[in-house]
């Protein structure tokens, strides 16, 4: 394992990773996590005890954990470096319609919203199925093969080290989430999980058809409750826009899908901060016999510079916008490791009903908030 074992480790706080999905968005994720993962390697800044995800937040998680579980922090980076260049590579290959359009240029920077391409595509999605189409085939799934090997995947299932892992699907029957956990993890579960329906058809798992996990958990909170008081959340969409509300037909949609993938999350940070007051309430004495502990929020997102992007660009493979959102991620990791860190432990590093409402505000993980 990377990370050194001595008499330090045990003063290291223990956390717990929350990852949202977002599409091709989530190579802001990634860019989260490689700095994190970097910083782990290289100091001892704190346990992963468990980590949760949904759709490409739920692959981000999965690799992560395999990695940390097989050998430690460096593997986990190759792992996720691996999966998001076989991503990019795929698309090259399948002539993804997008591919190239997110560089900037005419059509509004990397914002390809307006675009003719995808407003075709998504004109035609309006009226064809994806199980209408003879040549249907799911892409994702080769590509996680690739970056999740068989043998890697047996071991996560099965040992004990590493951190606990959740990952959220739809039960499209009953519209119930599924918590899928070690030793279950499968690559159909990431398929599940990342099924956006308008482009997959559902992914059937133990003969149970589900969608994409960040309708219902978003990502999900409540499994890593029991296993760290203090939850980092990555967001890979839009929570605040200040160009509100939206005028055309286009930015109208885009925000009810933000707002769509986002309310699981908000309702999950809402009713475990209730408990919190609860706790806070009661006093010192009847908290600490309390089966239930306080619960510290930390949160690593950057708005303004996602909401640049728009809806249409979670569906592209170009490797300048996975690589330009990989750099954006690492940035903001290191924000956070320099503002925030030092809260691990101690107290959340934002306000439930500041910091999460206005990203503008310090210890947001925003580079360009204020900085202490």
């Amino acid at each position: 394992m990377d990370e050194p074992r001595n008499s330090t480790r045990k003063k290291r706080p223990k956390v717990a990773f929350a990852l949202q999905g977002g599409g091709s968005h989530g190579a802001f994720t990634w860019g989260v996590l490689d700095r994190l993962l970097e910083a782990s390697s290289q100091a001892t800044p704190f346990d992963i005890a468990a980590i949760s995800g949904a759709s490409a937040g739920g692959i981000n998680a999965t690799l992560c954990a395999a990695g940390l579980a097989t050998s430690g922090a460096t593997t986990a980076r190759e792992m996720l470096r691996a999966f998001w260049e076989a991503v990019s590579r795929a698309g090259a290959l399948a002539g993804n319609a997008l591919f190239g359009f997110s560089e900037p240029g005419p059509f509004g920077g990397w914002n390809i919203d307006w675009n003719p391409a995808p407003i075709v595509l998504e004109a035609v999605g309006l009226v064809a199925s994806p199980y209408g189409n003879p040549f249907y085939r799911d892409p994702l799934g080769p590509v996680i093969r690739s970056a999740l090997p068989e043998p890697v995947l047996a071991t996560l299932n099965t040992t004990r080290d590493g951190p606990q892992l959740f990952i959220c699907a739809t039960d499209v029957r009953t519209n119930q989430r599924a918590i899928f956990t070690r030793p279950d993890i499968s690559i159909d579960v990431l398929r599940a999980s990342a099924c956006l329906p308008s482009e997959f058809r559902a992914v059937s798992v133990d003969g149970i058809p589900y969608w994409d996990g960040g309708y219902l958990g978003n990502p999900p909170l409540a499994p890593l409750i029991g296993h760290a008081q203090d939850l980092i959340l990555v967001l890979a969409n839009p929570f605040v826009r200040h160009d509100m509300p939206p005028k055309d037909a286009r930015g109208i949609l885009d925000r009810l899908n933000e707002i769509g993938f986002n309310a699981s999350v908000v309702l999950e940070i809402n009713a475990i901060e209730a408990v919190n007051r609860v706790l806070d309430s009661v006093g010192e004495e009847a908290a600490r016999k309390s089966r239930f502990k306080p619960v510290r929020f930390h949160l690593i997102r950057d708005d303004d510079f996602l909401a640049k992007f728009g809806f249409v660009s979670k569906s592209s493979t170009s490797w300048p916008l996975l690589k330009t959102l990989f750099e954006r991620g690492r940035e903001v990791a290191d924000v956070w490791l320099e503002n925030d860190y030092a809260k691990l432990g101690q107290t959340s590093s934002f306000d439930i009903k500041g910091s999460l409402l206005d990203p503008t505000l310090k210890h947001s993980g925003n580079p360009n908030a204020q900085r202490d």
